[in-house]
C-alpha cells in the first residue's frame, strides 16, 4: 500500500535536533519511495528550525509528549497511515494512532528510551520499534522485557545503529566548491545543535575557540557548525568558517571529506563510526557519556573532556599523522559491520503499510 498521510512526532526541544534530523531524514527516503504521500510533523512551537521545514507542521506548546489532548486531536483529524514517534509520546497517544488505524512505529536513542517503548501502555500499541544504536552501545533485555515481549506476541526491539543518508561524490564535491576547500586539509568542529551547555557555557562556543586556537597552531583550515538551536549572532572570522547549520547531504560529505572532526557524542559520532572517519569527541547532554565510553573502550574514537583544554589536547593528537593513533582509530572502525539503518526503516515500513493491501 502506498501511504496517503504519514506523521512523524520526534521529540522537539529548544537544545537538541537529533531527533527531528532523523526524522527529516526518514521523511525524505520515505517521500522517494511513495511520491504523492503526505507528511506532516508535530513540533515544538519554540524551537528554531520551524521555519525550515518543508512538511506541514502542527504546532504544539511545548514538548508534543507533554501535549496529549492536542496531539490525539491531530491524530483523529488526520488519520495517518504511519505514525513515527521519535524518542516521544505517551502511552495514550500510542493508543489514539492505533485506534484510528495507523501502524505505529517508535524510536529509542539509548537505554532509557528503550524502556519506555517497552512500557506495558505503549508495547500494546507498537507495531515496530527501532534503536539507532550498535549492538556495542546497547545492554541486552531484562529478563522480564524479554517476557512481556513473547507473552504480547511483540518482535524485539532492533538496534540498527545511525540513521544518515550517504553522500554522493558530486554532494561531497559540491559541498567543497561552496566552501572553498577543494585540494585542502581542513578539521570539522560541531558540538551538536548549537543549544547544549557544559558548566554554564555554550558547548558550541568552547568547540570554537579550540577551532581558533586550533588553527593557530596547524594553519589546518577550521570549519565550524554552530547548529539550528545556537542562540547568538554566528561571528566572522577571517580564519575560522563559521557556518548556522548545513543540509543533512551537505553535513555527511563535510564529514565524510574531513581531514578530522571534533564533534559531541551524540548520532554524529556514531555517523563518524559508521562511516569509518576518526575523531575526537566529548560528552555535551547527559544522554551522551554512556556512549561516549563505549565507543572508547573499543577504540573508536578519542574521548575528550568537553573543556578547552582536554579538546585541544585530543585535536592536536589526532591531527599527529606520525604518531599511531590516526590509523588505530581507522583500524578498529573498519572491523565494525556495516549498518544501513535508513534502507531498515523504510524496508520494515513499507512491509507494514502491506498489510493493509
Amino acid at each position: 500500500m502506498k501511504p496517503q498521510c504519514i506523521l512523524f512526532i520526534p521529540v522537539s526541544s529548544t537544545s537538541g535536533i537529533g531527533e527531528y534530523m532523523r526524522s527529516m531524514i526518514i521523511a525524505k527516503a520515505l517521500l522517494a519511495r511513495c511520491p504523492g504521500s503526505t507528511i506532516h510533523f508535530i513540533l515544538n512551537e519554540k524551537v528554531s528550525y520551524l521555519d525550515n521545514c518543508p512538511y506541514e507542521v502542527h504546532l504544539t506548546k511545548s514538548s508534543p509528549t507533554k501535549n496529549s489532548k492536542f496531539v490525539n486531536r491531530v491524530i483523529s483529524q488526520l488519520k495517518p497511515d504511519l505514525v513515527l514517534f521519535d524518542a516521544s509520546g505517551r502511552g495514550d497517544q500510542f493508543k489514539q494512532a492505533k485506534n484510528v488505524g495507523a501502524k505505529v512505529t517508535f524510536i529509542s536513542q539509548h537505554k532509557k528510551k528503550r524502556s519506555r517503548g517497552l512500557k506495558i501502555n505503549r508495547l500494546l500499541y507498537t507495531d515496530k520499534h527501532w534503536v539507532v544504536q550498535p549492538d556495542y552501545c546497547m545492554k541486552a533485555l531484562s529478563g522480564w522485557q524479554k517476557t512481556k515481549l513473547s507473552f504480547l506476541k511483540k518482535q524485539l526491539p532492533e538496534n540498527i545503529g545511525p540513521v544518515f543518508q550517504t553522500s554522493t561524490e558530486k554532494d561531497q564535491y559540491d559541498i567543497l566548491c561552496k566552501l572553498n576547500l577543494v585540494g585542502k586539509d581542513f578539521f570539522l568542529f560541531n558540538a551538536g545543535s548549537g543549544g547544549h551547555y557544559v558548566s554554564g557555557v555554550l558547548a558550541t562556543d568552547i568547540y570554537y575557540q579550540v577551532a581558533q586556537s586550533f588553527y593557530q597552531k596547524t594553519k589546518v583550515k577550521c570549519v565550524v557548525i554552530f547548529g539550528s538551536n545556537y542562540p547568538k549572532d554566528i561571528p566572522i572570522d577571517s580564519d575560522v568558517i563559521c557556518l548556522k547549520a548545513l543540509e543533512n547531504e551537505e553535513y555527511i560529505a563535510l564529514l565524510s571529506k574531513a581531514t578530522g572532526r571534533v564533534i559531541c557524542s551524540g548520532d554524529t559520532l556514531l555517523q563518524c563510526i559508521a562511516l569509518h572517519k576518526p575523531s575526537v569527541a566529548s560528552s555535551v547532554s547527559s544522554d551522551q557519556p554512556a556512549r561516549l565510553k563505549l565507543c572508547a573502550e573499543k577504540g573508536l574514537v578519542l574521548a575528550a573532556e568537553p573543556t578547552f583544554d582536554s579538546l585541544i589536547r585530543h585535536s592536536l593528537l589526532l591531527a599527529n599523522r606520525k604518531m599511531n593513533t590516526y590509523n588505530e582509530l581507522l583500524s578498529n572502525m573498519t572491523k565494525e559491520a556495516p549498518l544501513k539503518a535508513l534502507t531498515v526503516i523504510v524496508d520494515d515500513i513499507m512491509n507494514l503499510l502491506s498489510d493493509y493491501d
